[in-house]
């Protein structure tokens, strides 16, 4: 299917994609969006299937199979829809960086780098189980008095996070416990930049680090007062290293 997509910047300038989390949207990156396509690049932002106005494109249901195959193929298919053919630069969040490792390993072609924001290298024991825990009835309880959390005082991205469906969320994470980036990145013929967050409990950086250095010219950037939103946390020194890698040989 074609996911509903923001678009900023000359399509003659090179191409940077930018993929979201789950149980997120591609406003999260509509700061970046405007930023880097004034310095001269094409910026392109996609819903993933099951979040934002994607959402309103399919209804998900038990049926729908959500896996990491499906995504792909929506992303490439998007990108032939619009005209891109590659290489592009994914710049990616959490959840958005296996799709984008799985795309650079199966479309070497069309991912010349990859900027990965606190990608998981593999969830820990304990972020396993609260997810696992979380997923269950506390989500059902929320989502039942959506109208409650939906006035409270959270970042649009939490409020993102609570209104993703429940089922689209579950399929995520029977990919996501299990994913092992140690056995794909390193093996990517695609340049790779990686950022974590000193805080950040579902992606720790030492993991992340860790992954960097068995990554062939890969480079690292740790945000020292972030957790795992690095775009919200430190948005001044994110754009500006977001910049330096996109202009990095």
């Amino acid at each position: 299917m074609i996911l509903h997509y923001y678009e900023r910047g000359d399509r003659k300038n090179p191409t940077v994609l930018f993929i979201h989390g789950s149980a997120s949207d591609a406003t999260v990156w509509l700061n970046e969006l405007n930023i880097i396509a004034a310095r001269g690049f094409h910026c392109l932002a996609f819903d993933l299937r099951g979040h934002g106005d994607t959402r309103n494109l399919i209804q998900p249901s038990e049926k729908v199979k959500l896996d990491i195959d499906t995504h792909i193929h929506d992303t490439v298919e998007t990108l032939k829809y619009i005209g891109i053919e590659g290489p592009i630069t994914i710049v990616t969040h959490s959840f958005g960086g296996l799709v984008a490792v799985n795309i650079a390993e199966r479309h070497p072609d069309l991912v010349s780098k990859l900027v990965l924001v606190c990608l998981p290298a593999k969830l820990i024991f304990p972020i396993k189980h609260f997810l696992h825990f979380l997923l269950g009835k506390p989500l059902y309880f929320i989502q039942a008095n959506l109208d409650f959390f939906k006035n409270t005082p959270l970042r649009p991205r939490y409020k993102s996070s609570i209104t993703t469906n429940a089922q689209v969320l579950r399929e995520i994470y029977k990919h996501v416990k299990t994913w092992n980036s140690f056995r794909k990145v390193p093996r990517l013929k695609s340049k790779v930049c990686f950022a974590a967050g000193r805080f950040d409990m579902v992606s720790p950086a030492h993991l992340i680090y860790l992954l960097h250095e068995k990554t062939k010219d890969s480079c690292f950037e740790l945000f020292k007062w972030s957790s795992h939103a690095l775009m919200e946390d430190e948005p001044v020194k994110f754009q500006e290293w977001l910049y330096y890698c996109l202009n990095e040989d």
